[in-house]
């Protein structure tokens, strides 16, 4: 029987958490899900890591990759009727009821496209992740009031694919736009659904722990970079992050 939701992850060179990510999928409480990591040419251990788990695992090749891209290969390989989970491959979920939490919020209305929560540091995140996603974000979200459960109009980092989970019926008529290479292509679908009278949930129990292990300068450099992606563009590598994964 089909699983009710798919999990997509993207990976490159992923080591160091992918099994700790994988770990906590499948400690989940909630089970009718499968899981597809969507490799883009990884040369560390992540794949033997993987293998030690119930995944499906698709490769795409390296000058082929770009961010919405890799997700539509794996959604397109699911087998799921309902749902998918979209998550990163050092995106730890912080319970074992995270795809409960997300499932329950899309189900409970049909006007909901999807569901993503908040993006704390990993354990071993640098001074700046700590001070930038424990800090940062969350003082400027009560200042700016956007605390908001339900969210009605786009904006940065609404829907972000870090961790999020949509409706597939939504996704089959409107996939991710590839013209996003460089990244955006959430933002990109969050604002088609809402301009369309859907809405989006944030649910603080569908979070995640998640870095990029940025100094402040990578982090100036990030946040300009995501205001950038308004802009459709291909994809590129991003010279002012240490790591070599695409996630």
């Amino acid at each position: 029987m089909a699983p009710e939701t798919a999990v997509i992850i993207r990976a490159k060179n992923e080591e160091r958490w992918i099994g700790a990510v994988l770990d906590a999928l499948f400690r989940q409480t909630y089970k009718d899900f499968e899981v597809i990591i969507v490799d883009s040419g990884s040369s560390d251990r992540t794949l033997d890591v993987a293998r030690n788990f119930p995944v499906t695992i698709f490769g795409i090749h390296p000058e082929s990759f770009s961010y919405p891209y890799a997700l539509n290969c794996g959604i397109a390989r699911s087998r799921a009727i309902r749902f998918i989970a979209i998550i990163s491959a050092h995106s730890v979920p912080i319970s074992s009821t995270w795809l409960a939490d997300g499932v329950e919020e899309v189900k409970q209305d049909t006007r909901v496209a999807g569901v993503y929560g908040f993006v704390y540091p990993l354990p071993d995140a640098t001074v700046w992740d700590k001070i930038f996603q424990g800090w940062v974000y969350p003082i400027r979200r009560t200042i700016l009031r956007k605390n908001q459960k339900i969210i009605t109009r786009s904006g940065l980092g609404v829907l972000g694919f870090t961790n999020a989970l949509i409706r597939k019926d939504l996704w089959e008529e409107h996939h991710f736009d590839e013209a996003y290479g460089a990244g955006g292509e959430d933002g990109e679908w969050a604002a088609y659904w809402l301009s369309r009278g859907y809405h989006v949930i944030r649910e603080p129990k569908f979070s995640v722990m998640h870095s990029h292990y940025l100094n402040l300068f990578g982090w100036i450099t990030q946040l300009k970079y995501w205001k950038s992606l308004a802009i459709p563009r291909p994809f590129r590598p991003l010279a002012f992050r240490k790591s070599k994964t695409h996630s």
